[in-house]
């Protein structure tokens, strides 16, 4: 990340995210956390208008899925199937349909010729995906996988860490990625119930959120991405999705 408070803002939430590892509730905690920062942030870092809108929108779509996938019935005992996999995913997708409705409807009642109404609606579509992928941390919470979140956790920091120090451009990236892939192979080493596959499949998926999300900050000393809150959106955003996309590594990846 070539922007320091993005940097910093992904350590912390990477950070944030690693509690998961101490349960579902701590992962649900984290989750909130992290649906926050992107609320408050995401609207700011878009430019758009009716700020309060989209934020209460990103806001209201992540907590009902975080909260959704901690309160779900447990596949284990009696409730949804474990056969179907992706059962505590479900109130995740109902909130991200019911959170897509809303930024449409958010542009409806601005009225016909507001400006920029496409951008802010994609772009609050987007932004309500965020927000509901931060579930994911609490789905592997549920599903007993803290070696996996503090894997994950530590492979976004690393690679965020990387964008801190002053490194050539084509470097940047590869070094980046390297870490977040390398480093988890040293923790499955000693750390019981982490399959080396999930951990360097994901590892790898999160630095990669990482980097690209570092190539759409502005350069060292050209100022910040549209203010404080938007940063901190902005960085929150890949240790948002890194969760969702480490559950299906934990599903789909052969340990």
């Amino acid at each position: 990340m070539k922007h320091p408070l993005l940097a910093a803002t992904a350590v912390l939430a990477a950070l944030a995210a690693a509690a998961g590892a101490l349960g579902a509730v701590a992962a649900a905690a984290a989750g909130a956390a992290l649906v926050t920062a992107v609320a408050l942030g995401w609207p700011q870092m878009l430019g758009a208008p009716a700020r309060r809108s989209l934020t209460t929108v990103l806001l209201a779509t992540g907590l009902l899925a975080t909260a959704g996938v901690a309160t779900w019935p447990d596949p284990e005992t009696g409730g949804a199937a474990r056969a179907f996999g992706g059962s505590l995913l479900e109130p995740v997708a109902i909130c991200l349909a019911l959170g897509t409705v809303a930024a449409f409807m958010v542009q409806l009642v601005r009225g016909s010729g507001r400006p920029h109404r496409l951008e802010s609606t994609a772009g609050t579509v987007t932004g309500v995906a965020t927000v509901g992928a931060a579930a994911g941390w609490t789905v592997l919470a549920r599903l007993d996988a803290g070696p996996l979140i503090l894997s994950v956790a530590l492979s976004l920091a690393l690679a965020a860490l990387a964008g801190l120090v002053r490194l050539p451009r084509p470097a940047a990236a590869p070094v980046a990625l390297g870490l977040a892939g390398l480093a988890p192979l040293g923790l499955a080493a000693v750390l019981p119930g982490l399959a080396p596959s999930h951990a360097v499949v994901s590892g790898l998926l999160a630095g990669l959120l990482v980097v690209l999300t570092g190539r759409t900050a502005p350069d060292r000393g050209r100022g910040r991405p549209v203010g404080n809150r938007a940063a901190v959106a902005l960085g929150v955003a890949p240790v948002a999705v890194a969760g969702v996309l480490a559950y299906f590594v934990f599903r789909i990846v052969p340990a």
